[in-house]
């Protein structure tokens, strides 16, 4: 492991870049405290969670993952499963479930807990997520205080927010959206 992450490092240092890499697999963050929004709304002019309030609530035991209903359901059965188990974390009645991809890389789906039908779209980030659970609202790549300027961070990603609409993701405000991807079946 350790010759691995020297590695990492020579790499990010010949390619000339300040950040730091190593190649452990980041967490990803998950749900957002209001105070760490209203900041990075403020610092990178992205849509607020409460702008987008969850349009139903759910209660009860979550359905078991249906992992046919994605091409990548058996793939990341385990982690699909314990996710759906957990209950909704997201616009009311979803739960996000995320995995690692590499050094600095996170992919996360969508389950919707009453029928533990999987998203078709999955989001790609390099610095985690933030969401909550009474909010439609997803934020990839976001932005902390305390956090390099983007300019300045080959690992930060691009800070977009999505929307949620019961089935897809849909870019919400300006700049690029460059987090998503479309299962193909």
């Amino acid at each position: 492991m350790n010759s691995l992450r020297l590695s990492a490092i020579s790499i990010v240092l010949i390619l000339g870049h300040l950040s730091f890499a190593t190649s452990e697999v980041a967490v990803p963050k998950v749900h957002a405290t209001p105070a760490a929004m209203d900041a990075q709304a403020q610092t990178t002019g992205l849509a607020r969670f409460e702008d987008y309030p969850s349009l139903k609530a759910f209660s009860g035991q979550p359905a078991p993952v249906v992992l046919a209903s994605a091409r990548y359901g058996r793939t990341y059965r385990t982690r699909l499963q314990e996710g759906a188990g957990s209950g909704p974390n997201f616009a009311g009645g979803f739960t996000v479930v995320s995995w690692g991809c590499g050094s600095s890389c996170q992919v996360s789906v969508v389950i919707d807990a009453r029928t533990g039908v999987l998203s078709q779209q999955a989001v790609r980030t390099t610095n985690g997520l933030e969401f909550r659970r009474d909010s439609r609202l997803l934020v990839a790549d976001p932005v902390h205080p305390g956090d390099p300027p983007l300019d300045r961070c080959a690992a930060c990603g691009v800070p977009a927010a999505y929307e949620w609409t019961g089935a897809r993701f849909q870019p919400a405000g300006p700049g690029p959206h460059p987090h998503l991807t479309t299962d193909q079946r």
